[in-house]
């Protein structure tokens, strides 16, 4: 994760434009406010880690890279992942014409009050949300997991998981799974397959 995360990062910066975003309101909790963060957290993300590597030059820029700006390198990937999600997410919405809308548009609104409520301390130490705001993160996630719950089950229908891919080893008996080496699963693959 931490390679692909990396390599995100280096080919979004590479491409770099702002993601426009304006100064968030005093109630952050709707989907727009949600993703309006997302995007300053990933401008500000890719603004300091440009300005970073800008300043250690080619002669310090692996050092930087990979030892100085590494957290920032995965924070600004993750986040640039996060953005294109509800970015993607929000277009299917916005196409879709059926009655799931309302349930998409929840799970939407949850993933980004998700994201925003796990990195409160970085807007908080940044100055971009308050305390009070902090809290009202809280309070949507509760909200809207108990909006969600209702259709819990369906939702886990609709992804039609049949009961012989839940019934993988690892998922009957992790314990005794892990217990030595399975070789991934592969004992006894190539002699069924010469056979």
């Amino acid at each position: 994760a931490v390679v692909s995360t990396q390599s995100t990062g280096k080919e979004r910066l590479a491409l770099f434009k702002p993601q426009p975003a304006v100064t968030p309101s005093e109630d952050i909790t709707s989907s727009a406010e949600l993703l309006n963060l997302v995007k300053i957290r990933e401008n500000t993300l890719f603004s300091a880690l440009g300005q970073e590597l800008g300043a250690a030059g080619r002669e310090g820029l692996f050092q930087c890279w990979m030892l100085e700006q590494n957290e920032t390198i995965q924070n600004a990937g993750k986040t640039f992942g996060e953005r294109l999600v509800a970015d993607e997410f929000q277009r299917v919405i916005d196409e879709t014409q059926d009655d799931t809308k309302g349930v998409l548009q929840s799970l939407l609104h949850l993933h980004l009050v998700s994201y925003v409520k796990d990195n409160a301390a970085w807007f908080l130490t940044h100055s971009i949300i308050t305390p009070d705001q902090s809290k009202q993160l809280t309070s949507k996630f509760d909200e809207l997991c108990r909006v969600i719950a209702a259709d819990a089950l369906p939702l886990i229908e609709s992804f039609k998981i049949s009961d012989e891919m839940l019934s993988a080893p690892i998922g009957r008996d992790w314990v005794s799974f892990n217990d030595g080496d399975n070789r991934g699963e592969l004992d006894g693959f190539f002699d069924a397959e010469h056979n």
